[in-house]
């Protein structure tokens, strides 16, 4: 079965498709169901002519609330699993999520030409993947032992918490 959807075409008319059933863009579009139209409305702004993009798009208002947080060593910091992950990631049950202006976009090419929406989220997309990510680097697990994403921002697999860090 194709989930393969279209969301939208870029400023160069390059058609930009998502997976609405299987991928991180639909189980962040069911999170924060306003983040489809910001999605594509950066898109729509964006020339695309790489083979992998990741970019922020400051939308110049307020769209959201990023839940990317820094820790402090008063926080309490718990670790799960996201929907449709398999890595573990940092959550700060401490901290609440802060109101934000940008949209993070990461999108790859196709063989066809068209661009797969891989993920997008409100906040920044300068952060690493996490730890166990097939995409991991050198700077994700020091990056995200001192950030972590506020605590019930997204939805995890249920009996994936805990307390210990899995990395």
């Amino acid at each position: 079965m194709d989930n393969r959807e279209l969301l939208t075409k870029s400023a160069n008319g390059v058609e930009v498709y998502f997976d609405r059933v299987d991928s991180h863009t639909a189980t962040h579009f069911a999170d924060s169901p306003p983040l489809r139209a910001l999605a594509k409305e950066a898109i729509e702004k964006t020339v695309l002519d790489q083979e992998y993009m990741g970019f922020d798009a400051d939308m110049g208002r307020v769209v959201g609330n990023t839940d990317a947080v820094e820790n402090d060593p008063s926080d309490e910091i718990v670790y799960a699993k996201r929907l449709k992950r398999d890595v573990y990631t940092s959550f700060n049950k401490s901290k609440s999520a802060q109101p934000c202006s940008v949209v993070a976009v990461a999108l790859g090419r196709e063989n066809d030409g068209s661009y797969n929406l891989l993920s997008t989220w409100i906040g920044s997309i300068d952060s690493p993947p996490f730890p166990g990510d097939e995409n991991e680097t050198p700077e994700s697990k020091p990056y995200w032992t001192r950030h972590s994403l506020v605590w019930g921002s997204q939805a995890i697999q249920p009996g994936t918490e805990t307390s210990k860090c899995p990395w």
